[in-house]
């Protein structure tokens, strides 16, 4: 299996966080990189080859089309990839998709939105330019160039909703409603309107995942004895809490036991917590 990532154009920053490709000539079931597809962020799939199934165990499965934006995920999910596969992954941060493909994300309530069938012809373009591209090591040129053209004829207005994401990304999380509409001069209403239309979330939905992508960071560098005693004096989580986060974005309850807790797991950034 042929797995590489790649930098993007500062210019695209904050927008694009990553670019990934998959190849592997290998039939049947194919384990993707843990780190593939993490909580918070979304992604745009560009599928050349194979074919790639999610199942939400909140939601009913979906296969992806050939080019796609797939996230939020708002609970556990499951992948499976069957091979022979050859597709290019976009990480985006949580505005990207906005900002990239003008897509109203209030109504993106199914975890992914087939981009060929956007208004746009940018995106067809873009997935033949993959597809006929046979050099995967200048690959990030290509999505640099396509990307930077696309950002010039964007009209797209984050309407504060950058900003207001950016705090809370800077917080880890650890704000609330009222904290923010006080500090950026919004009313609630107004401020969850304009997340569900440019991220697809609600605030507090989005600093929940950030708080507990953050927790998980954090204790992947400790022992069970410190494990324990950070999600109970941690300024937002009790231990009861932490297990309900653990068990909607996990999908299974933590083993607190030596060996297979939580601290034990292999570190690793970013975390796929999703």
């Amino acid at each position: 299996m042929n797995f590489r990532i790649y930098q993007p154009a500062t210019s695209l920053a904050p927008y694009v966080k990553q670019y990934y490709h998959l190849q592997s000539s290998n039939p049947g079931l194919i384990n993707l990189p843990q780190n593939l597809f993490s909580l918070g962020d979304l992604y745009m799939v560009f599928l050349q080859e194979g074919e790639v199934i999610f199942q939400p165990s909140q939601h009913a499965s979906f296969r992806l089309p050939e080019a796609a934006v797939v996230g939020h995920f708002t609970c556990h999910h499951q992948i499976m990839v069957k091979g022979p596969v050859k597709m290019t992954v976009v990480q985006l941060n949580a505005y990207g998709c906005y900002k990239m493909a003008g897509l109203d994300m209030s109504a993106f309530n199914n975890y992914f939105r087939d981009l060929l069938k956007q208004d746009r012809e940018c995106w067809q373009q873009l997935s033949d330019r993959i597809g006929a591209h046979n050099d995967i090591t200048t690959l990030d040129a290509v999505l640099d160039k396509s990307f930077t053209n696309m950002m010039c004829t964007q009209t797209h207005n984050l309407k504060q909703v950058d900003e207001i994401a950016d705090y809370i990304i800077s917080t880890q999380g650890y704000t609330n409603i009222d904290r923010l509409t006080k500090k950026f001069q919004i009313s609630r209403h107004t401020m969850e309107r304009k997340f569900m239309e440019v991220i697809g979330l609600t605030p507090q939905l989005y600093a929940r995942m950030l708080r507990f992508r953050e927790a998980m960071r954090h204790m992947q560098k400790m022992n069970v004895e410190e494990w324990q005693t950070f999600i109970t004096n941690n300024d937002y989580y009790s231990q009861a809490l932490f297990i309900q986060d653990y068990l909607f974005f996990k999908g299974e309850v933590p083993v607190l036991t030596e060996g297979t807790a939580i601290a034990q797991m292999p570190v690793g950034r970013p975390v796929a917590v999703a």
